[in-house]
């Protein structure tokens, strides 16, 4: 009787990760691209590590219009590019209501000066529309993020209450309105609070991407990326590189 065949089973890699980012017009470009050079060059260097999927990130844009009706035959409709604060554009690849049918695993919500014109539109069903396609969200995706003002968006919808958050240090005060019952910290330079990992201002939305992709993929992936990008990562959000004198006093 033959000998009986013992196959080796392939590596069950986990499946790549999808990241979602919201653009809207006046969107800060550094919040964005700093994210996504984080996520993007993460994905080219997982292919080298055993312990991490061969691509563990896709990088999805989502506008924040939604799609339209079909017109008969017409072609299916595509997002239009999006303006970031003084002019460059971006292609999003989805219709925000198009995101809640995609799989996606994280949410990254930029700040800029466009958060103010869309938390206090005078058309009040459009900001209670998108408070609660970020509330659905909130339900479809492991990780919710925010850079900069954009915890301003997760503070109205609820999702930060009775968490601690960072946002952008010289906007905290008028960030901290919209979450009364948020814990804000105006002295870190980003907070995991588990499913919700906040950033200060900008540049510190970087810091926060590479903290997520050491999080997500693996230490080696971030560390081995890091490098790759010359990328001078500031690994302890507790030593903020940025402080300034006017910063509001930490909510009770």
């Amino acid at each position: 009787m033959p000998a009986a065949s013992h196959s080796t089973p392939a590596t069950a890699f986990p499946r790549t990760q999808r990241v979602g980012i919201l653009v809207f017009p006046q969107f800060e470009p550094l919040d964005v691209w700093g994210f996504i050079e984080a996520f993007s060059i993460a994905r080219f260097i997982g292919t080298s590590y055993a312990d991490a999927p061969a691509l563990p990130f896709q990088i999805v844009l989502i506008s924040n219009e939604c799609r339209p009706a079909a017109n008969g035959a017409s072609p299916a409709p595509v997002p239009a590019p999006v303006a970031s604060f003084n002019g460059p554009r971006v292609a999003p690849d989805l219709f925000r209501d198009e995101a809640l049918e995609q799989p996606l695993d994280l949410l990254m919500i930029p700040g800029g000066q466009g958060v103010g014109t869309l938390l206090m539109d005078p058309d009040t069903a459009a900001v209670q529309a998108l408070l609660q396609w970020v509330q659905a969200m909130d339900q479809h995706v492991a990780v919710v993020t925010s850079v900069c003002t954009g915890a301003a968006i997760l503070a109205r919808s609820g999702l930060l209450d009775g968490r601690p958050a960072a946002t952008n240090h010289q906007a905290f005060g008028w960030v901290a309105g919209f979450g009364p019952a948020v814990l804000w910290d105006n002295v870190s330079r980003w907070v995991d609070a588990g499913k919700y990992v906040t950033s200060a201002g900008v540049s510190a939305g970087t810091d926060m991407a590479w903290h997520l992709v050491a999080r997500l993929a693996g230490r080696a992936v971030a560390e081995t990326a890091a490098l790759a990008a010359e990328y001078d990562w500031h690994r302890d959000p507790a030593q903020p590189i940025f402080y300034p004198q006017q910063a509001a006093v930490p909510s009770s």
